[in-house]
């Protein structure tokens, strides 16, 4: 009797070896937007309270990374857009830094006209397409 349960325990436990957990489920990326003046790369208290968010979430996750893009609208010329650009996706990423991200985990890349939030003509001004997207991915 005894070397009956003995063997049942062993053929439980080896069942249980066997067994495969599953991995856990992909975590969506999630996404934030810092809006910008007119030529500027001055972050509002409004979005330094967005980019403190989003390095709390990229904190919560781990092995995660934050793609930052920032975005002019069409006033000026495509060159001096593109400069902008690149310049409020480096001042989002210095202020993750300063709410503690580390730099190896972040990305930086200026989009010029492309991608515009609102479509517009050329040498049109409109707020939202001057921007950064911050993308947290795992």
């Amino acid at each position: 009797m005894l070397k009956k349960i003995f063997a049942l325990v062993i053929a439980a436990v080896a069942l249980g070896a066997c067994e495969q957990k599953a991995p856990p489920p992909p975590v969506a990326p999630v996404s934030y937007m810092v809006f910008f003046d007119l030529g500027s790369t001055k972050i509002s208290e409004q979005s330094q309270n967005t980019v403190a968010q989003a390095a709390q979430v990229f904190k919560s996750r781990a092995n995660a990374r934050i793609d930052v893009t920032g975005y002019a609208d069409t006033v000026g010329s495509p060159a001096v857009n593109m400069q902008i650009s690149t310049a409020r996706a480096n001042k989002v990423r210095d202020d993750l830094i300063a709410n503690g991200v580390p730099a190896s985990a972040i990305t930086t890349r200026g989009a010029g006209e492309e991608g515009l939030l609102v479509g517009t003509g050329q040498d049109q001004k409109e707020p939202r397409n001057r921007r950064a997207v911050l993308v947290i991915t795992q």
